[in-house]
């Protein structure tokens, strides 16, 4: 499948050079990915000018200035066809324009001319395997705008090949920021009204050749006051003094040409009035990420996540201190100076969204003070207040930009609301934007402690899991956290902010508030972070986990917490959990209420807390380097040589991790014990595996373990097995999955390490795992791999806080069990526990076995009613540190008795 980014190189070469008649057509779908043998089975029919890609594509080729009309009727003749069998595009070509729709998404017929093929190519991406992104009418001029702006940046980079160091980059940067500058100011009312397009089109000559010196003494213009400028000046006579450092910095001027120029007046004829300055700073950003371009908007943060995190740690505070002022002069004055005191640090400000909404927000509780003290006054809000660090170049320029176009806004509703002119120009410097990477520098270098100031600390770091870390990260990583923190290697990259905002805060004594993927309050993070994040520091608020989702209408969502901490005080802490709010005494570490307990991992000698579940273990390692050609096949592999050595089927079993379990993928192994291995080694197919195992295992890149195994090569580093059945556990399963999905194999069945396994074991524990109430109990404690539900049997099955159960509970659990599996198999023998568990589709019968199940569990817990999950995880908290104390209680007892004896 094509990257979005060669789709579009490719549709600008078509652009370049089309083919005639049905050749473009054919062209089109190769440019896009469409696949290779469609293609050549098209092209005999493609000769006439028209043909058909079944379900897919109907392309005529027309007459030049008839591609509109010839849509048209295709259209007509489409809608006469069963829907499932109409083609998803329609297309007519007329050698210079085109005219496509599409039949799934129904959005406004697109009739475009070559030349703006690539800018609105993201129409054809499902012939090439990719869904369309369609943005909502109020985000469809800032997607248009993307899109010119994006060719008038490919253009200037196509004209100066040898742009490739950082500080040709930087200089690129700078230039689209200005030009952008430019042209939004152009339409809002900053300039006057088209100047900007006016000079460009009527100072230049139409093939570029005197751009590039136009614009470089066009921006020197902007740079330079009034008094001082000469008095001759060229077309941009008119345009006025800029400052506020965007015309300052001496950077090369770019190379430009006639296509240069020609895209910039599009670019100017677009209407920059309508452009959302929050989504500003993404949109900059898919300019020059051309991966990005064709999904704008799947990078844009909403604001309404963004609130999430402004209001508990500062808005929701000023809001009311605003209601408490009524008309009171002196408390409006108070709190207006306030206003102008507060500064906001993102240390992760990639294009702004958190400063540039955190100022439109205090803008506008200014304006509703004002308006309550009935005067007008410039306002006290200053750009300087708002302060960011951020590693990529052009991000910074795009927050930057993003701030001056907010505050323009608010000065316009400044005036229109109570009537006070503000001179946008010349521009107030833009924050204090520091292009640097925030886990190596000082945060106190870039927002330093002053007297009077309050800060307040924000931020959407990125989130990286520890094992798919890049080069550099791991090394910040080690920087930060080398003796200081111990094991932090298992932490994600999103860590490093957390522990040097709480640095920051017990310095300073700023609160924060950061988004996290919920992995930070999960599994081993907490054990190794949060003991150090919680010295003299407490969660102030939390937001449990939810679904972090942008503007996009089907775009990847990633599961998050927010969390506020700050200096400990008396004050109810707050805690968000869905739609429900509630006020505690205290937030631990997993995010649940008044419990500060961290679970730790008991080994398996320790065995289980709940002392009436039995030992549960890891299953079998191959250890042949991922080379499943030697203890591990197919049924294929398996049939194959059953079919010439029958005798082998004692030694071929069914293996199940967690891919096996869940997709029910049919992988079979080798099974050898001790006594069989002559036996073994006498069957050839099963003989030469094991040749090619120990050349595996005695590799010069194996492992110690690996050597160490080398001397039984026919068999698993592990020998775990049942005599009558193993209730066997994924070792990780989607985060999704309201349950967790387990089963009850056969003694036959061995586990791989990619599962866990309750060898012999009752089976009532198998509903015990099935329980919504364990499954939360993984979640919490148990950590994730990518987005996945990463299961530990010492981390999770040894802790799990279960209280004592009667023989007759046992026997009602393992009634329910049988329950969930008839209700399993009556479902359909052919579906897998994927399939099963999708919650979209899972069948109503055993749904209702784990939900009568779930009764059952939480009776056993105890007969206090739950409001909801965050309550069932505060029980079992509490079940857990009770626990946790009787036994180190006893333990006390029995040394002592001991001792004295």
């Amino acid at each position: 499948m094509l990257t979005p980014g060669e789709i579009y190189s490719n549709l600008d070469a078509l652009a370049a050079s089309p083919p005639e008649g049905g050749e473009f057509g054919l062209a089109l779908m190769e440019a896009v990915g469409a696949p290779r043998a469609t293609i050549t089975k098209l092209r005999e029919t493609a000769k006439d000018g028209a043909f058909t890609w079944a379900r897919m594509l109907r392309f005529e080729a027309t007459a030049p200035g008839g591609a509109e009309i010839a849509l048209a009727r295709i259209r007509e003749e489409s809608e006469t066809s069963p829907k499932s069998r109409r083609p998803r595009i329609l297309l007519a070509f007329d050698g210079e324009s085109i005219a496509a729709f599409d039949t799934k998404i129904a959005d406004e017929p697109l009739r475009v001319g070559l030349d703006m093929l690539s800018l609105e190519g993201d129409i054809f991406f499902p012939l090439g395997g990719h869904e369309r992104y369609v943005p909502a009418k109020e985000k469809l001029a800032d997607v248009r705008a993307t899109r010119f702006i994006s060719r008038f940046h490919d253009a200037v980079r196509d004209v100066n090949p040898t742009w490739s160091t950082e500080a040709d980059r930087h200089a690129l940067n700078i230039f689209m920021a200005r030009v952008l500058f430019c042209l939004f100011s152009d339409d809002v009312g900053i300039f006057e009204k088209d100047v900007f397009e006016k000079a460009v089109r009527q100072s230049t000559k139409v093939d570029g050749s005197d751009l590039a010196d136009f614009l470089e003494r066009a921006f020197q213009h902007m740079n330079t006051r009034p008094e001082d400028r000469p008095s001759e000046t060229k077309g941009w006579s008119k345009l006025q003094y800029v400052n506020g450092s965007l015309f300052e910095e001496a950077v090369p001027m770019p190379t430009l040409d006639g296509r240069c120029r020609k895209l910039l007046l599009d670019c100017a004829k677009l209407n920059w009035k309508l452009i959302n300055p929050d989504i500003f700073g993404s949109m900059l950003q898919a300019v020059v990420d051309v991966e990005k371009r064709g999904e704008l908007g799947m990078h844009y943060t909403s604001p309404a996540n963004i609130m999430k995190v402004l209001g508990p740690i500062l808005l929701d505070e000023l809001e009311a201190d605003l209601e408490r002022a009524g008309k009171n002069k002196v408390k409006l004055r108070d709190f207006l100076q306030r206003l102008s005191r507060i500064r906001i640090f993102d240390p992760a400000c990639g294009s702004g969204n958190f400063l540039i909404l955190a100022y439109k927000e205090m803008r506008s509780l200014e304006i509703k003070a004002l308006r309550q003290l009935a005067e007008a006054r410039m306002s006290g809000i200053q750009l300087e207040q708002f302060c960011g660090i951020e590693i990529d170049d052009f991000a910074c320029e795009a927050a930057r930009l993003g701030l001056w176009i907010a505050k323009y806004q608010c000065d316009q509703q400044l005036e229109l609301d109570l009537g006070q002119r503000t001179d946008f120009l010349p521009l107030q410097k833009a924050g204090v934007i520091k292009r640097g990477n925030a886990a190596a520098v000082d945060w106190l270098d870039i927002c330093t402690p002053q007297t009077g100031m309050e800060t307040v600390v924000v931020g959407n770091p990125q989130f990286k899991g520890s094992k798919t870390q890049s080069k550099l990260q791991r090394n910040d990583m080690k920087s930060v956290f080398a003796n200081r923190v111990k094991n932090a290697g298992d932490l994600d990259y999103v860590a490093i902010w957390f522990f040097k905002a709480a640095e920051y805060t017990r310095k300073t004594g700023a609160p924060f508030a950061l988004v996290s993927t919920n992995s930070i309050v999960q599994g081993a993070s907490v054990p190794i972070l949060w003991p150090h994040l919680l010295e003299g520091l407490e969660i102030k608020f939390a937001h449990r986990s939810f679904k972090w989702s942008n503007l996009a209408k089907s775009n990847a969502t990633v599961t998050c917490v927010i969390v506020g901490m700050g200096i400990p005080d008396n004050k109810s802490k707050r805690l968000f959990d869905g739609d429900i709010v509630r006020d505690v005494d205290l937030i631990g570490p997993y995010l649940a209420p008044n419990v500060k307990t961290i679970v730790t991992g008991r080994t398996r000698a320790k065995g289980p807390i709940a002392k009436c579940l039995e030992t549960m273990m890891f299953g079998n390692m191959a250890l042949d380097g991922r080379n499943e050609k030697c203890l591990r096949m197919s049924r294929k592999e398996r049939d194959e040589i059953l079919g010439e050595y029958p005798n082998a089927d004692k030694f071929l079993r069914p293996i199940f991790g967690s891919e096996e379990l869940m997709d029910g993928k049919d992988i079979w192994c080798i099974w050898v014990r001790a006594d069989q291995v002559d036996e073994a080694n006498a069957i050839e197919p099963l003989k030469n595996r094991f040749e090619d195992l120990l050349r595996v295992r005695t590799s010069h890149d194996a492992g110690d373990d690996m050597q160490k195994a080398s001397a039984t090569p026919w068999a698993f580093r592990e020998q775990n097995e049942a005599n009558s059945h193993t209730i066997i556990v994924p070792g990780a399963t989607s985060e999704d999955r309201y349950w967790l999905p387990v089963d009850v194999k056969e003694k036959e069945s061995i586990v791989s390490n990619l599962a866990f396994g309750i060898f012999d074991g009752e089976i009532w524990q198998a509903a015990i795992l099935s329980s919504r109430i364990h499954r939360l109990w993984l979640e919490t404690v148990g950590g994730k791999l990518e987005n996945r539900v990463r299961y530990s049997n010492t981390l999770v099955w040894n802790t799990f806080p279960l209280p004592p159960l009667s023989d007759r509970r046992k026997a009602e659990l393992e009634e329910h069990w049988w329950e969930i599996d008839l209700a399993r198999k009556e479902a359909g023998f052919g579906r897998s526990l994927a399939e099963l568990y999708n919650l979209k589709n899972i069948p109503r019968a055993l749904r209702l076995a784990h939900e009568e199940l779930d009764a059952t569990i939480e009776t056993i817990f105890g007969s206090r009613r739950y409001r909801s999950d965050a309550d069932r995880i505060e029980h079992m908290l509490q079940l857990y540190e009770r626990i946790v104390v009787e036994e180190a209680s006893a333990n006390g007892s029995k040394a002592k008795k001991k001792a004295t004896a």
